[in-house]
């Protein structure tokens, strides 16, 4: 049995409050594709008739197009962003990511969105601990306030 938590200081709030958040919006790729989403879908649905006739294996059939749909989720599906001055939170398939600005070091802007990388300089484990943040119509403010975030975080 663990110690019991401290009591909150008199006049101290129980439940504090969130950070403020400073941006929110939502990317939806497919939805502003939808030529792409539909080959793509087409694409899975082929996958799994392909299966079946190769393996005649009815799980599998079923089971390789849901890994497909899986991995591009981020894609086919919203995804939620909430930056705050103290971390930035990605929501997708109902799980919120949040991780604080200062394991950011590095970031790189291209024409979707921007890359942050917990490492200094690039690294072979940066796709699996970066963050891609798809930046959708507020590309420019978005950009400044985490240009800002990692300048300050000494990144």
């Amino acid at each position: 049995m663990g110690a019991p938590e401290p009591a909150p200081a008199a006049g101290a709030p129980r439940n504090p409050e969130p950070a403020p958040e400073r941006f929110r919006w939502s990317a939806w790729p497919a939805r502003e594709r939808p030529v792409h989403a539909a080959v793509l879908l087409a694409c899975v649905a082929v996958l799994g008739v392909v299966v079946k006739q190769a393996t005649n294996d009815g799980v599998l059939a079923v089971a390789a197009p849901l890994f497909v749909l899986l991995s591009v989720s981020s894609w086919l599906l919203p995804t939620g962003y909430r930056l705050t001055d103290e971390a930035l939170e990605v929501r997708s398939l109902g799980v919120t990511r949040v991780r604080p600005w200062a394991e950011m070091r590095r970031m790189a802007v291209d024409e979707a969105g921007i890359f942050l990388s917990p490492f200094d300089r690039p690294h072979w484990l940066e796709a699996y601990r970066g963050v891609r943040l798809l930046t959708g119509g507020n590309r420019d403010q978005v950009v400044a306030f985490v240009e800002a975030k990692l300048s300050r975080a000494g990144g």
